[in-house]
């Protein structure tokens, strides 16, 4: 006779799911997000039902009672692979999230800086403690959780090399060459952080804060569409611009490729000539 499972409310499913599925597997900025959304964007009430009380309709009411499409989606994500995996143990009866309602999300395409808003950005900046960071984020094009992870002990000034430790993928994780003027950037940061663990020890929200204060009209992932767009106009090779960027598919590399300014492919097109 096969054994019952115990009954167990959504909240100590989620619970036990995160801690023994996801907090050992996924990266430390990953988990963060998830227990975030377990804590603060699935319902109380949602949470408070025992597994064998779950269907679809109360699925669909709490997904859309989450104000933003995004986070709607990434709490049906949560879901929807927390009561699969409850499904497969047999603590439920059907896999519930098969039968909710889809959730559609566009999701919004960064857009790099112009040369002119990159010098006007700069120029802004001036001498504020955090140029260094921007600087980084411009020159190697790493995402904003690998910045703020990199330790001194991932810097090797004497072979010219940085250690990203990647925070999205597998080939996220990557060693970057060093350039003459990240180097420069690293000495600075030193020079201004040298007893820390951490190149740049501060916290996201107000990098990313004190980003919007000197460029209202960008995002700080925008930055790194910047690093991709200059390496396009700069003719770098697609697959090494791929690598650099640490890129899981060359078509996220391309998309962005394709998307130069607009002021780079009127310089390019007046190359044109019909006889060479």
């Amino acid at each position: 006779m096969k054994k019952k499972k115990p009954v167990k409310t959504l909240a100590e499913w989620l619970a036990e799911w995160y801690s023994v599925y996801k907090l050992p597997t996924v990266s430390k900025s990953t988990a963060e997000n998830i227990e975030r959304v377990i804590r603060l964007h699935i319902p109380q009430w949602l949470k408070e039902l025992r597994l064998d009380e779950l269907d679809a309709f109360a699925i669909d009411k709490a997904l859309s009672s989450i104000r933003s499409t995004r986070m709607r989606k990434y709490a049906f994500h949560v879901l929807n692979n927390s009561l699969n995996k409850a499904f497969r143990l047999d603590y439920i009866e059907t896999d519930i999230m098969k039968k909710a309602e889809p959730i559609k999300h566009r999701v919004k395409v960064g857009e790099a800086l112009t040369v002119t808003e990159q010098r006007e950005f700069l120029r802004k900046v001036g001498n504020h403690y955090m140029r260094n960071l921007f600087e980084f984020y411009l020159y190697t094009g790493v995402r904003r959780c690998e910045a703020l992870a990199l330790r001194w002990e991932d810097v090797d000034f004497e072979s010219e090399s940085i250690l990203i430790r990647g925070t999205k993928t597998i080939s996220s994780y990557r060693r970057l060459d060093m350039l003459p003027h990240v180097s420069e950037i690293l000495r600075r940061q030193k020079e201004q952080c040298f007893d820390g663990l951490f190149v740049f020890p501060y916290k996201k929200c107000i990098v990313s804060r004190t980003f919007k204060k000197f460029c209202p009209n960008h995002k700080l992932h925008d930055l790194r569409h910047t690093f991709v767009t200059r390496c396009a106009e700069c003719g770098i090779n697609v697959n090494v611009c791929q690598s650099l960027a640490g890129h899981s598919d060359v078509k996220v590399t391309l998309g962005i490729y394709t998307h130069t300014s607009t002021q780079f492919r009127k310089d390019e097109y007046r190359k044109f000539r019909i006889e060479p």
